[in-house]
């Protein structure tokens, strides 16, 4: 049975979370030798990916990734920041933002979290209009 990078990284976790950090350098010099033993050290950057989304997960935190058209002002990623919570159904004791510009979005603003992406950007709006527009 061949084991997944996501199965690695939560069995990471799960044999990390609740031990001192004395502790850890032995947990992860004997997890790399089982990484080693079933030939999966080429999964090691998946692994460590995975790992970091899971454990913000558990630990209540959120990365959100906020797309603009031009460079973001702090309060509008404040107020993305406020909505994010009820937009994804979920509550977080943190929220990391990892602002990115990208012109071809025109204006507004595109955000992703996991494999959610919420689209309010001009580009976006002007595609569906569009789209409507063909359609009848």
């Amino acid at each position: 049975m061949k084991i997944k990078p996501k199965q690695y990284a939560i069995s990471l976790y799960e044999a990390v979370k609740n031990i001192s950090s004395g502790e850890t350098k032995s947990v992860l010099s004997n997890f790399v030798k089982v990484l080693a033993k079933n030939n999966a050290l080429k999964m090691a950057p998946q692994i460590i990916e995975y790992f970091l989304n899971y454990a913000n997960r558990m630990e209540g935190i959120a990365d959100l990734k906020i797309k603009t058209a031009l460079p973001a002002e702090e309060k509008m990623i404040e107020e993305i920041k406020k909505f994010a919570p009820d937009l994804l159904g979920k509550k977080f004791k943190k929220i990391n933002v990892q602002k990115e510009v990208d012109s071809k979005l025109l204006g507004g603003f595109v955000f992703e979290y996991e494999d959610m992406v919420f689209d309010a950007s001009v580009k976006n709006k002007l595609k569906i209009l569009k789209n409507n527009l063909l359609t009848k």
